[in-house]
């Protein structure tokens, strides 16, 4: 009688720790992550917070602020470079190639490859790109310029897509293992204009 007791508590244990972990691929934001190309090492990203949380009247404290977590990966699908800017309510980022990719892992400016931005509401005023805390449903919109041939740029509305957890454990421990691996080298520039 009292081993079914014992086998039966540790049943609805193991039920409930089951239904409040995470599954694999689960989504945690809808519409929080977003991703564009680059092309030709010519390109320009405008990052811009929403002001869905918080107020822009005091930007001294932070109201507002939104981290913009950015991820660069070359044409291999290797990150090259990570950083987290703050940006304040109606805030605008603006970050050109050099921002980007100068101070890539590798030392090589890439080519062609892909950025990926996930709107994070970290508290303090500091931001993380290793540990994505909380993202912001449609707290950013990003664009980016494209030089399509001599003298012709282009420019795209990063596209948004679900952020799952995989997605955001593995954008966090890449970036950690970029910026170990780099010791001082694989961490982009964070500039806000405007």
């Amino acid at each position: 009688m009292k081993m079914s007791k014992v086998l039966w508590i540790a049943t609805l244990v193991a039920l409930s720790v089951a239904l409040v972990t995470p599954s694999f691929g689960q989504i945690v934001a809808n519409d929080a992550y977003q991703v564009n190309y680059f092309a030709n090492r010519f390109t320009t990203l405008r990052v811009l917070n929403t002001g869905q949380i918080g107020s822009p009247i005091d930007s001294g404290t932070n109201e507002g602020k939104v981290c913009a977590d950015i991820y660069v990966f070359d044409a291999n699908q290797e990150m090259v470079s990570c950083c987290s800017c703050p940006i304040t309510a109606n805030g605008l980022l603006s970050m050109n190639g050099n921002s980007l990719f100068s101070n890539s892992l590798t030392g090589v400016r890439p080519d062609t490859g892909v950025i990926k931005i996930v709107s994070d509401a970290q508290p303090g005023t500091s931001c993380d790109a290793t540990t994505i805390l909380s993202p912001v449903n449609a707290g950013l919109r990003s664009w980016e310029t494209h030089l399509q041939g001599t003298n012709v740029f282009t420019e795209t509305l990063s596209q948004t897509a679900p952020l799952t957890n995989t997605e955001a454990a593995f954008l966090g421990q890449a970036c950690s293992f970029v910026v170990y691996l780099g010791s001082g080298r694989g961490t982009c520039i964070c500039r806000e204009v405007g």
